[in-house]
């Protein structure tokens, strides 16, 4: 069930940066969140769609960051009181993996075992790595460089 609340952008940065803002969540909207941890999250602010993660905050509430696409699209900023629209996302966040990632993960008994036990957050790591590859020859040779590295462990694409 979707909550409605007002709440005023802070920003979280030495200086009053512009570059690292949140807002709190009131304590009734977080207590109706099913984890103290990490939440997927979805909702509007002043009206922008936004999907994110709501934030644990250290004191057994949880805020969300304001990146610069909510701000802007928003058209809102440190210091400005905000109406926000926010429900927990059922939607999944599993990223959609290209044919040639597929086969060649499917490929490899141990870089399988491993893709299937990663988050989609990682899994979308790995896939946009290889999808940045401007050369058919760059994606394949990453392709590559990627099973090699599942089959032997890692799970991120940056470890």
């Amino acid at each position: 069930m979707p909550h409605t609340f007002s709440a005023r952008i802070e920003s979280v940065a030495p200086g009053a940066s512009a570059a690292w803002v949140s807002l709190a969540l009131p304590a009734k909207v977080s207590g109706a969140l099913p984890s103290r941890g990490n939440v997927p999250v979805a909702g509007t602010i002043e009206g922008f769609a936004f999907r994110t993660s709501a934030l644990p905050d250290g004191h057994g509430g949880h805020h969300l960051m304001v990146n610069r696409a909510m701000r802007e699209g928003a058209g809102v900023g440190p210091g400005d009181r905000v109406t926000v629209v926010l429900d927990v996302d059922t939607a999944s966040r599993e990223p959609k993996v290209p044919a040639d990632v597929a086969k060649a993960v499917a490929a490899s008994p141990t870089a399988k075992a491993l893709w299937a036990d990663l988050t989609p957050r990682c899994r979308a790591e790995w896939v946009g790595h290889v999808e940045e590859a401007k050369k058919p020859e760059t994606r394949a040779r990453r392709i590559a460089k990627m099973v090699e590295r599942l089959a032997q462990g890692t799970r991120r694409v940056y470890d």
